[in-house]
């Protein structure tokens, strides 16, 4: 992974703020950076930032870069980060947190083609089928037509049936989704209402963006001083 250096205007302090102020972002300060999230991880070597690397981020107040990775849907939510966690921290909550703050900011990721598919199924169906999932996103996702020969050895081994199984009710699964639902379009309603008030997608004002710029010029040339200031008086040379 490339490594870029961190300049004070790429953090974002209130992105960081509302992370930290739901329930999974309590303990996330903590964070030692022991590497275990990363180590249990299956599917870390898909990722373009681990999840050890991920909860970092969010410390520093990272949002495009937290907001754009695809960590947040390669995630299968197994568990087994927020279970070995000695801070307690929840990674997988905290994946699912960041997913519609996303979507809220019409952040587009290639894998969230599979989410999206996945939910269509299970919402209309009540429950996964592996033909109309694999079918559907095969016409999201042209690639996927490699995998037709392992496909056909599949429905030929009665492994992949043609058939699809519905629940007889869905009321209650459609309750979830709509909850889901609505606090995607309650982040899109705070995000329009304040562009109306000329600020950014989470609240800060272009004011507060350009004195934390101004305070990131006064610091650098802080530190640009400091070294003259500390020559000695007997030869001048800088300590």
């Amino acid at each position: 992974m490339l490594k870029e250096t961190i300049i004070p205007e790429s953090r974002d302090p209130a992105f960081r703020d509302m992370v930290l102020k739901t329930p999974v972002g309590e303990k996330i300060p903590t964070c030692m950076q022991c590497g275990i999230c990363a180590g249990s991880c299956p599917v870390s070597h898909e990722m373009d930032h681990t999840p050890r690397q991920l909860v970092r981020m969010v410390q520093l107040g990272l949002k495009k870069e937290v907001l754009s990775s695809n960590t947040i849907w390669i995630c299968t939510s197994c568990f087994s980060c927020s279970v070995r966690c000695p801070r307690g921290i929840h990674p997988t909550e905290l994946m699912e947190t960041l997913k519609p703050m996303a979507i809220a900011q019409g952040l587009e990721n290639k894998e969230s083609k599979f989410d999206t598919v996945f939910s269509g199924v299970v919402r209309k169906n009540g429950r996964a089928s592996e033909f109309l999932l694999i079918s559907k996103y095969g016409f999201m996702e042209p690639g996927i037509i490699k995998q037709l020969p392992f496909g056909i050895s599949l429905f030929q081994k009665g492994k992949l049936p043609l058939s699809s199984y519905k629940m007889e009710d869905t009321k209650e699964l459609d309750a979830i989704f709509k909850l889901g639902e609505n606090s995607v379009e309650k982040e899109k309603e705070i995000k329009g209402d304040n562009k109306a008030e000329g600020k950014d997608a989470i609240g800060e004002s272009k004011d507060t963006r350009e004195e934390t710029k101004n305070m990131g010029e006064e610091t650098k040339a802080t530190m640009e001083k400091a070294p003259q200031e500390t020559e000695n008086s007997d030869g001048g040379k800088k300590i």
